[in-house]
C-alpha cells in the first residue's frame, strides 16, 4: 500500500501518503495503522522518522493513537484545515535531527560547567530540578518548563558565551510542536519521567563533584536514552 519515500523531510511525506490513502478510500476511518516496525519497512525508512510520522499525523488530527491498542484512522478528520497545518509543520525542525545537535553540543557544554560552575550556578541548577520533581508527574508541559531551565543553567555555567548561545538556540526549537508531542508520548510510559529524574540527578552529581568526564558521559547517556525512548 505505501511507497518507499526519499525526501529529506521523510516524515512530511509518510504524512502526504497517508492523507492521499484517506482521500482514495484506501484508508478508512477506524482502520488501524501498522505497527511501527512494519510501517519503517513498507516506508523503506527508520523507526523514528516513522514515529515522527505518527506525531505528525496525531497533531494534524489525522489519526488517534488508543492507550496500546495502536493507531486509528479519526471518523472527523478535517481535509480544509489539513494543509494550513501541514505547511506549518513542514517548517519545523526535524525531531530526530534536532536530537542528534544536542546530543553533540550539549555533553561538552556540560563538561565545561563541570569545571567552571560556581556554587551558586549549583545551587541554581538543583534549584530547576527541584521544581522539575515537585512538579504533578501529570502535568507534562510544566515539568517540560523546568527542563528547559534546567538545561539552560548549565549552558550558563558553562561560561562560554557562543556554546550558550548555540544552546539557546536548540532549545527554542524543543518547544515546537512536534518535537513537544514527542517528548509528551514518551513520558506517559510508565517510568519513564522517574528514570528521567534519575538520569538528571546523575548529571548534576558529576557538575557537583567537579567530574568533568563524568558529566558529558552523564549527559550523553541521557540523550542515547531519550532516543531509544
Amino acid at each position: 500500500m505505501f511507497n518507499k519515500v526519499q525526501t529529506k523531510k521523510v516524515y512530511m511525506e509518510i504524512v502526504e501518503q497517508v492523507r492521499v490513502l484517506i482521500k482514495e478510500g484506501r484508508l478508512k476511518p477506524g482502520d488501524k495503522l501498522p505497527p511501527e516496525q512494519v510501517l519503517a519497512e513498507e516506508f523503506g525508512t527508520s523507526r523514528p522518522s516513522v514515529r515522527e510520522a505518527l506525531s505528525a499525523l496525531e497533531i494534524l488530527g489525522i489519526i488517534e493513537g488508543r492507550g496500546g491498542k495502536g493507531n486509528f484512522i479519526k471518523y472527523n478528520f478535517n481535509f480544509l484545515l489539513y494543509e494550513q497545518k501541514f505547511r506549518e509543520l513542514g517548517e519545523e525542525a526535524i525531531p530526530f535531527e534536532l536530537l542528534e545537535a544536542i546530543k553533540a553540543l550539549e555533553p561538552e557544554i556540560v563538561g565545561l560547567a563541570a569545571e567552571k560552575a560556581t556554587e551558586k550556578e549549583i545551587a541554581t541548577i538543583q534549584g530547576s530540578l527541584n521544581k522539575m520533581k515537585d512538579a504533578a508527574v501529570t502535568n507534562i508541559p510544566e515539568i517540560m518548563e523546568f527542563d528547559r531551565e534546567f538545561h539552560i543553567n548549565i549552558a550558563r555555567a558553562a561560561h562560554n558565551s557562543l556554546l550558550f548561545s548555540m544552546m539557546i538556540y536548540l532549545i527554542d526549537l524543543s518547544q515546537e510542536k512536534l518535537w513537544i508531542n514527542l517528548k509528551e508520548k514518551s513520558w506517559s510510559i510508565p517510568g519513564h519521567i522517574q528514570k528521567y529524574f534519575e538520569e538528571h540527578n546523575e548529571i548534576l552529581k558529576a557538575i557537583k563533584n567537579k567530574d568533568s568526564k563524568g558529566a558529558r558521559d552523564r549527559m550523553h547517556e541521557h540523550y542515547t536514552m531519550s532516543n531509544e525512548g
